[in-house]
């Protein structure tokens, strides 16, 4: 990983700081002004020199597009998507509703968790995105 930051100028202090010697849980870091796309061509460097390895990185907005947000985490999975100045993803209803399918909101209203009913209340919430979600312009079905 850290040949990968070194080939990419990634620092400590948001880009502001030293070169890493070692990695450390937790620690932010970044680089400066980079091309679009950057995001995606540290990732994949990340991902063919430590495979194992969790990791977030997000590239600021440019405007007129919106940044890029790329975490994953190994025998979990990845998100890929759009983001905000602050690196929080914007992951659209559509993309959200299909995730939680029917029969994993069962599993979870069947845990000894659910005592008082959280995930039966979460999962009519969901229920109620999926009609709106159906009912977007462009959706299959929509009026």
């Amino acid at each position: 990983m850290l040949a990968a930051f070194g080939v990419r100028q990634v620092t400590t202090d948001y880009g502001y700081g030293s070169p890493p010697e070692r990695l450390e849980l937790g620690t932010v870091y970044g680089s400066g002004e980079v091309p679009e796309g950057s995001a995606r061509a540290l990732a994949d460097a990340l991902i063919a020199t430590a495979p194992s390895a969790a990791f977030v990185i997000w590239q600021d907005p440019s405007r007129p597009v919106n940044g890029a947000y790329i975490g994953r985490v190994p025998g979990v999975g990845d998100l890929e998507a759009e983001c905000n100045v602050h690196g929080t993803p914007l992951i659209s209803l559509r993309e959200v509703v299909p995730f939680f399918s029917t029969s994993r909101r069962l599993a979870w209203t069947r845990t000894e968790d659910n005592a008082a009913g959280q995930v039966q209340h979460a999962a009519e919430v969901l229920d109620a995105l999926a009609e709106l979600a159906r009912r977007l312009p462009g959706s299959p079905g929509a009026a």
